[in-house]
C-alpha cells in the first residue's frame, strides 16, 4: 500500500487559519476529489470538524482520542492504527492537520502538494519536507486566481550506497509493484550505470513514461531494448505498455499480441483488456475471473489473436 500525503500550502507554508482554509480554489478541491475518490482518507479530528461531514465515495478515518464514534467514519486512536485499518488497499491519503502531517512524513512515500502562490496569514503550517523527496510531476496554473502549482513528490532515498545492479533492479521491481514509479526509475537508472541490460533498459523506459518523463525518449529506449532481445517477454510487456502510453496504441497492441503468441500470460491479457480488446468470456456462465475462463481465454488468444481494429 502506498502511504500518501495530500495538502495545499502557501509559499510560506500556511495550510490553515482559525480552523479553515485561507483560500477558496475550486480547481484544487476538484483535484483533491479526483485523486482521493475511491480510496481511504485519514485526518485528525480538527480537520474533520473543519470539513463537517464524511467525504463521499471514500473511506473516512478520523484520528481522535476523545471521540468513540463518528457517524460515517471509522475512528482510530493513532496514525499506525488508522493505516492498519486499510491494509491491503492500493493507496491511503493523509489529509492533515499539521501534527499528523509531521508524524506521517517519515513513513509516507508520495506527496500530492498544491502550492498557492502568495502570502497568507495563518496559524497552521505544513512541515518542512525532508530532502529525500524528489519532485516527479509539476503542473503550473499561472492564470488562476490565485496562481497555483500542482506537484507530486516521491521519496527516493531507499537506494543504499554500494548496492550492486541486481539489488537495484530488485528494489526497482518492488517499487513498480507498489506503483512507486519515480523510485523505481531511480533504481533502474542507477542499475544501468553499473551494468548494461536490455531488460533493465525496458523497465527504466516504462518507469520513465509512468513518472511523467519524456514519452518519446522512453519509447525509443524501449524499442532499442527489444531489438537487442526480441523474444524477451518482460521487454515485450514493457515495450507494449510504453508504446501505448506514448500514443502509438496500435504498435503497442501488436507488441502485446506478439508477447501472448510467444507465451506471455495474464499480464499481457490485462494490458489488452485495459485497451478494450477483450473477447467474450469462453464460458459465459462463469465470471471472467474464474480460473477456467482465464486459462481458456489465454489459450484462445494464442491460437487466434484478435485482429487489429
Amino acid at each position: 500500500m502506498i502511504i500518501s500525503i495530500i495538502a495545499a500550502m502557501s509559499e510560506d507554508r500556511v495550510i490553515g487559519a482559525n480552523g479553515r482554509l485561507p483560500w477558496n480554489i475550486p480547481a484544487d478541491l476538484a483535484r483533491f476529489k479526483s485523486i482521493t475518490m475511491g480510496h481511504a482518507v485519514l485526518m485528525g479530528r480538527k480537520t474533520y470538524q473543519s470539513i463537517g461531514h464524511p467525504l463521499e465515495g471514500r473511506k473516512n478515518i478520523v484520528l481522535t482520542r476523545t471521540l468513540s464514534k463518528i457517524e460515517g467514519c471509522q475512528v482510530a486512536r493513532s496514525l499506525r492504527e488508522g493505516i492498519a485499518a486499510v491494509e491491503g488497499d492500493e493507496e491511503i491519503f493523509i489529509c492533515g492537520g499539521e501534527e499528523i502531517f509531521r508524524e506521517a512524513l517519515p513513513i509516507c512515500q508520495r506527496i500530492y502538494l498544491t502550492i498557492v502562490h502568495g502570502s497568507y496569514q495563518g496559524d497552521i503550517y505544513f512541515p518542512e519536507l525532508p530532502g529525500c523527496f524528489v519532485e516527479s510531476h509539476r503542473e503550473e496554473n499561472p492564470d488562476a486566481s490565485p496562481p497555483t502549482s500542482f506537484m507530486v513528490l516521491e521519496k527516493a532515498d531507499r537506494i543504499q550506497p554500494g548496492a550492486d545492479a541486481a539489488e537495484l533492479r530488485q528494489k526497482g521491481l518492488e517499487a513498480v509493484n507498489r506503483h512507486l514509479y519515480f523510485l523505481a526509475r531511480c533504481c533502474f537508472q542507477q542499475a544501468l550505470t553499473l551494468e548494461e541490460s536490455a531488460e533493465t533498459s525496458s523497465d527504466y523506459a516504462f518507469c520513465l513514461v509512468k513518472s511523467s518523463g519524456d514519452s518519446q525518449a522512453a519509447q525509443a529506449l524501449a524499442e532499442t531494448a527489444l531489438q537487442r532481445d526480441p523474444e524477451n517477454l518482460r521487454i515485450l510487456l514493457n515495450v507494449g505498455r510504453v508504446q501505448i502510453l506514448a500514443g502509438a496504441k496500435e504498435r503497442g497492441l501488436d507488441t502485446l499480441r506478439k508477447g501472448v503468441q510467444l507465451g506471455g500470460g495474464e499480464e499481457f491479457l490485462t494490458e489488452l483488456t485495459r485497451c478494450g480488446t477483450r473477447n467474450d468470456r469462453p464460458i459465459k456462465s462463469l465470471p471472467r475471473s474464474h480460473p477456467l475462463n482465464r486459462y481458456l481465454g489465454l489459450l484462445m488468444h494464442r491460437i487466434d489473436p484478435p485482429k487489429r481494429q
